[in-house]
């Protein structure tokens, strides 16, 4: 029987905690999750005994980015099998972001690359103590292209020019500081810290907290496009194919520094 890739259960009265559970490969996203993972959203947003949700990974680490392994396979798929597949990401994340109720995410070890973009994506996140994070991609000849929206206006262009140019890890501290980052609690309480707020939103009328997000999108959310969805979907298909990116994937998995052309 196969694996499954996310978790349901239910912790509280119209509280839903998602849990990704690949913990062997570190939570990586690759199609098949991200499918599951759109199911599961488009399911919870129909649920109307669901007002909050939590989401968190199962094992050491939250989300790791891609997995490599997929990552390969796309690499050799054509052009348009690329787009398609990256627009996929490009909806899962949007539907995080547009999710109408809220989202707390629940972050520590490994928050990487496309786990980052997650992180973005939801209202209010908290981290345990031991979570580092890093925008990856460059290290693997690729660019945070599909996550760009969401994370950009978060942390300013100038610290992601910086931090997405040196792919430099960095702690929770200074992801507080980018914004990407509400609280941070010890991995101990974690969760319970995550449950504690979602109560706090039980709490709130329901209409007020839907009405709320609907409202921040209008405000603050005109550059989540689908141009730009398809924008972005097409630069990361598009450096999927090149040769560094290859190269970045094949020294990953194979354990050695890349050689960059």
């Amino acid at each position: 029987m196969a694996q499954q890739t996310i978790l349901l259960t239910k912790p509280h009265d119209n509280i839903c905690l998602v849990t990704l559970n690949r913990p062997e490969k570190r939570n990586a996203i690759d199609g098949a999750l991200i499918s599951e993972w759109m199911r599961v959203l488009h399911d919870l947003q129909n649920d109307v005994s669901i007002r909050v949700i939590l989401l968190n990974g199962n094992g050491e680490h939250f989300c790791a980015g891609a997995d490599m392994t997929w990552m390969q396979k796309m690499a050799k798929c054509s052009s348009a099998e690329n787009k398609k597949d990256a627009l996929q990401l490009a909806q899962l994340l949007k539907m995080i972001y547009t999710f109408p109720k809220p989202v707390i995410g629940l972050v520590h070890g490994a928050v990487m690359g496309g786990g980052l973009g997650v992180t973005a994506c939801c209202d209010v996140v908290i981290a345990a103590e031991n979570a580092s994070f890093c925008f990856s991609e460059v290290k693997l000849g690729l660019a945070p292209s599909v996550i760009s929206p969401y994370v950009v206006p978060l942390i300013g262009e100038k610290s992601a020019r910086y931090y997405f140019l040196t792919g430099e890890k960095f702690d929770v501290n200074t992801a507080i500081q980018l914004n990407l980052v509400h609280q941070t609690v010890v991995l101990e309480k974690l969760f319970d810290s995550g449950l504690s707020l979602a109560k706090t939103f039980l709490s709130h009328s329901q209409n007020a907290l839907m009405e709320i997000k609907k409202l921040l999108l209008r405000v603050a959310g005109n550059n989540v496009s689908e141009e730009m969805m398809n924008m972005t979907a097409e630069h990361l298909s598009l450096m999927r194919a090149t040769d560094d990116a290859k190269e970045g994937l094949n020294a990953f998995l194979e354990k050695r520094l890349p050689k960059w052309k």
